[in-house]
């Protein structure tokens, strides 16, 4: 006779917390899935309509099919994991729990952590390429995130065989290599989400990116916060649980589940603003910043304001030349749009408040 969840010291809720845990999380994981996709098509419609050379096109476009391709196996991996726990072994409580504690499906679980570490590492790669062009090809900058994923790399190859090896009922390591590999990925990306962020606000200034609905979307966008925000939320589960020892994983696999949806999603994205023309120009970003020149823009009614305070002595020439032009501007619309209805008298009124301008910029002067 098999043991029961009593023996293992579960409660009856405590099973029904892990079949929730099984079930919820791949229901979250199609509804992110379907986000997922539906910004995939748009993506490759827009490389599909870009300029750009064919060989580039066909790089982005074959990381945007695989990183939606290996979400799509890992959802399909994930449900089957569910027809067998809920279905085929689906007579009771006890049956799942069995089925369950077992782990009978860990060949699906090894195939499913392939491919994430796989889409993972595309993604980190994609974002430290974004960080690089933004900081015009300069490597000191990703040499950290550099070293990083490599870090990350090894601990996922690490998961890997470990599973293999508990798979054999064999142990390589004493290592908690799940938090290890979460620890380095946080630290990739929200290093090069702080340098995205750093550099768009060097770039645009911080008024200018926060007051436009545009700028908001290329913070979001380039530096992918909601790729290391979520790996930030699941660290945090994940270590609570850890730490504590929980017995029930209730918290770690729902953000476990939107991660891998967001993984695709967030470098989808950067494509698509790239391909699409709506990011800055590469060289936009080596260019200095001159938020002097943003602050001193004049509008329409300001331009009028030419003459100099009474109690000024001295101008320049600068200033004066900068008044003719506006005069003479001014003068010339004017005269390219008269009333219809007032004919050759409305060129004329034109034609003399035009003069009538002239005459002033000379008395500034």
């Amino acid at each position: 006779m098999s043991p029961t969840f009593e023996d293992y010291g579960f409660t009856v809720a405590d099973v029904q917390s892990m079949m929730s845990a099984a079930l919820h999380p791949v229901i979250l994981l199609a509804f992110c899935h379907g986000i997922h996709t539906s910004i995939s098509f748009v993506a490759l419609y827009y490389i599909i309509e870009s300029t750009q050379p064919i060989r580039k096109r066909t790089t982005l476009a074959g990381i945007i099919t695989f990183l939606w391709f290996a979400n799509t196996v890992i959802l399909g991996l994930k449900w089957k994991h569910v027809n067998h726990l809920f279905i085929a072994h689906g007579t009771s409580l006890e049956t799942e729990f069995n089925f369950y504690q077992v782990t009978g499906d860990m060949p699906i679980f090894i195939a499913a952590d392939v491919l994430r570490c796989l889409s993972v590492f595309i993604a980190d790669l994609i974002l430290i390429w974004r960080c690089w062009v933004l900081y015009g090809g300069n490597l000191k900058v990703i040499a950290v995130p550099g070293l990083c994923v490599i870090t990350e790399t090894i601990s996922a190859c690490m998961i890997i065989a470990s599973n293999v090896a508990n798979l054999n009922s064999a142990s390589i390591s004493q290592i908690n290599w799940i938090l290890v590999y979460y620890s380095m990925t946080v630290v990739t990306n929200s290093l090069c989400t702080v340098l995205i962020l750093f550099r768009i606000v060097q770039v645009s200034g911080l008024g200018a990116s926060l007051k436009t609905y545009r700028g908001i979307i290329e913070i979001l966008v380039e530096s992918a916060a909601m790729y290391a925000i979520i790996y930030i939320a699941l660290l945090i589960a994940y270590a609570y649980q850890f730490y504590t020892g929980a017995a029930v994983a209730t918290a770690e696999p729902y953000p476990q589940a939107i991660s891998i949806s967001i993984t695709g999603i967030a470098p989808t994205l950067i494509i698509a603003r790239v391909m699409a023309g709506q990011s800055r120009p590469n060289d936009s970003w080596t260019r200095p910043s001159l938020p002097h020149m943003r602050s001193h823009v004049l509008s329409d009614t300001e331009s009028l304001q030419f003459a100099s305070a009474p109690n000024h002595t001295t101008s320049t020439s600068t200033g004066h030349a900068t008044a003719d032009i506006n005069l003479e501007v001014q003068a010339q619309e004017i005269v390219a749009e008269p009333r219809e209805q007032d004919g050759d008298e409305g060129r004329a009124e034109a034609g003399a408040l035009a003069s009538g301008h002239k005459l002033s910029a000379g008395k500034v002067q």
